[in-house]
């Protein structure tokens, strides 16, 4: 009977094991084959990747080589993506680390949102980078771009910084973006201010039903500290009886 039960309870923590194993597995979207990444690095780049691909729909791969082996780099790209996700719309970046070359594959629609002008600046983005991390992290923050905004024509690198194809020609003013008026901001506080200030004010006029009066003699009733008698009342009364001594005669 005892061994009955250790093999039952053995047999539930395999079980646990292999489902907290299967929980905490996160697909793989960062694909190191030249290992210029931390274990840590990589995890941080699949959870951004991974919050794309829920977000959005399209699996975003990029993938670190030193070679492409025996393949051409347009089959290896191919071949990594399908290896790597079975998202049908997605796209992988294969950076050849060694030939300093690049190769991407696109799958489904995700050409739409990530056009061409869109992967360059991707590119752009990872070359300007001076660590692997950082540029493979600024891809994917121009991809979150894309996805979001639905905006195709692609960034461009100007004054240090990337910014939409066009907007650095004709850029718009604080009060042309998009969104809500920025002269809602005092008109908001306004209004908060002037609530805040009925609230407050209702509240005071509850304390105001009792006035304060000049003496004392107005908050006793009329005759009520007049003392008319006294008496002293005792609830017990103890007697205590003592025999008074004899006195003895002298002779």
């Amino acid at each position: 009977m005892t061994k009955k039960i250790f093999a039952a309870l053995v047999a539930v923590i395999i079980c646990l094991s292999v489902a907290i194993s299967a929980s905490a597995y996160t697909q793989e979207y960062v694909i190191d084959y030249a290992d210029k990444l931390s274990s840590s690095e990589i995890e941080e780049l699949n959870l951004f990747a991974e919050k794309l691909e829920t977000a959005y729909g399209v699996a975003v791969l990029f993938c670190i080589t030193e070679s492409t082996g025996d393949v051409s780099a347009d089959e290896f790209a191919e071949e990594t993506y399908g290896d790597y996700t079975d998202n049908k719309n997605g796209i992988i970046i294969v950076h050849d680390d060694w030939n300093k070359t690049y190769c991407v594959f696109t799958s489904g629609n995700a050409g739409e949102y990530l056009t061409d002008a869109a992967v360059d600046s991707m590119k752009d983005a990872y070359d300007l980078n001076e660590s692997y991390y950082g540029g493979i992290y600024a891809c994917y923050d121009l991809a979150m771009e894309y996805l979001e905004n639905g905006y195709t024509g692609g960034y461009v690198y100007n004054d240090d910084e990337f910014v939409y194809a066009g907007e650095a020609d004709d850029p718009k003013t604080e009060n042309e973006k998009d969104g809500v008026s920025i002269i809602w901001l005092p008109v908001s506080l306004l209004i908060g201010l002037l609530v805040g200030f009925l609230i407050i004010n209702s509240i005071a006029s509850k304390n105001k039903s009792v006035k304060m009066q000049e003496n004392a003699t107005v908050y006793t009733r009329p005759g009520s500290m007049n003392i008319t008698g006294s008496a002293d009342n005792f609830l017990y009364k103890n007697l205590d009886r003592t025999e008074k001594p004899k006195q003895t005669e002298k002779k």
